[in-house]
């Protein structure tokens, strides 16, 4: 890495390296132009988030700045390569496919979905309710007995190829002279921070391999994805830097992917089922890919309870509602598929009881235990100290937003596109979380 920087930028994902496109192209014509790095310890992204997601980007969220930023990303995804064009090389093809995301709700949150359909409406997306007679006239292949209403997205919805995207915002960073280096940021490396007045200069320390290196900068992006706030915990960093805590945890998610020739077919929506499982189209007709969460529990119960009649179906189902996988490693565990999953699929579609297991991953969320949500701006103890972590599954299609308006917020000092100020760290210090409830 170089001895300096302006911005150095911890974390190598979709996330830092948009903070890193956007920080060069918001910058205007300066005669030297700001220095970024971007650190990521990972280079062969055999672990990363970004490249192990499910792909998709959806209006349909119950929070007005995740809805804001969906739509500004899909904006984004539409003009790509206005935006990460390099001369003489090839168009950019995220290899988008259209498709809407569609919502089914029980009886007990069919009123909670309807009040976040008029949101999202009020935000300019296009979605629509409905009824289980309309959806069954749509979606012929689907059971709807304990379908209440649903909710599907009429536009700006689908999923893409995710290395596609993170390569282009590197290359188109680098064509602008951002810099990047493997190795790692280790929070107990860092230099000393002037913290009065708490803005420059700062120094952080590289780890590759076993030696370290100095690299002097005025700011600090964590974009550390699933360990962001691991960074934040250890000795070394300024006294009460570690209050409030950064509340992101690396959360590891299973995706499957499947054979089913008689299932829905090519017109098939991203279905997100009452119980929390999912599923969508994979390329080829007849393939499919999907994976489910444990359900959240509350001290109310699961946010998305079991239908008493499903649970006497399939009453292994319960064993696993509080159980998190072990993060210690990207493992897959085939039994939560046959066990949890596929009953869910197969009453669902019915059609799935046939299917034949094709393969499987896993990878991280930076899942907010706060209230699933990005934490995005300056710490409160040391301004040039910036977050942009804890999308909890949604930081891919929300990149392209979340790094333009932290750019803004380093360049300017406010927030000028969208604004994000209540993703601050202010709702983590009054202990007032933004809960989304869109989280899949």
């Amino acid at each position: 890495p170089p001895d300096e920087a302006d911005v150095v930028v911890v974390g190598g994902g979709v996330v830092g390296w948009s903070v890193a496109y956007w920080l060069k192209g918001l910058e205007g014509r300066r005669r030297h132009g700001m220095r970024v790095l971007v650190v990521e310890r990972d280079p062969m992204y055999s672990r990363a988030s970004t490249v192990l997601s499910a792909g998709g980007i959806r209006q349909q969220f119950s929070l007005r700045e995740n809805i804001q930023m969906s739509r500004f990303s899909a904006s984004f995804l539409r003009n790509i390569n206005e935006y990460l064009g390099v001369p003489n090389e090839p168009p950019i093809d995220i290899q988008f496919r259209p498709g809407g995301y569609l919502f089914l709700a029980s009886p007990q949150n069919a009123a909670a979905l309807e009040a976040t359909v008029q949101l999202q409406r009020n935000e300019g997306a296009q979605v629509t309710l409905l009824s289980p007679t309309q959806l069954k006239e749509k979606f012929p292949w689907m059971n709807t007995e304990d379908v209440a209403v649903a909710s599907y997205g009429l536009e700006d919805e689908g999923w893409f190829d995710p290395w596609t995207l993170l390569n282009a915002f590197r290359r188109k960073a680098t064509s602008l002279g951002v810099q990047s280096c493997s190795g790692e940021v280790r929070g107990e490396a860092w230099g000393p921070c002037s913290r009065d007045p708490p803005s420059v200069p700062c120094q952080v320390h590289v780890a590759d391999s076993l030696e370290y290196q100095p690299v002097a900068c005025a700011i600090v992006v964590n974009a550390a994805g699933a360990w962001a706030g691991k960074l934040l915990e250890a000795e070394g960093l300024p006294q009460g830097l570690c209050q409030p805590p950064l509340p992101i945890q690396p959360r590891k998610r299973y995706v499957f992917t499947w054979h089913c020739p008689n299932g829905p077919g090519l017109s098939c929506p991203f279905l997100i089922d009452t119980s929390g499982a999912y599923f969508r189209p994979d390329g080829a007709a007849g393939n499919y890919l999907g994976g489910m969460s444990p359900p959240e529990v509350s001290p109310r119960g699961p946010l998305r309870p079991l239908t008493p009649l499903f649970l006497i179906r399939h009453p292994q189902l319960i064993l696993f509602q509080e159980e998190e996988p072990d993060p210690s490693d990207l493992s897959v565990d085939h039994d939560y598929f046959q066990e949890q999953i596929w009953p869910r699929l197969a009453r669902r579609v019915p059609a799935f009881e046939s299917l034949r297991v094709r393969g499987s991953w896993a990878g991280y969320y930076d899942y907010n235990t706060f209230d699933q949500n990005g934490v995005l701006g300056p710490h409160p103890r040391l301004e040039n100290l910036f977050s942009a972590a804890g999308f909890s599954g949604h930081g891919l299609q929300h990149a392209p937003a979340a790094g333009r308006a932290l750019a803004e917020l380093v360049l300017r000092g406010r927030y000028e596109t969208l604004d994000l100020r209540r993703l601050g760290w202010d709702r983590l210090l009054d202990g007032e979380p933004l809960q989304e409830h869109g989280v899949v």
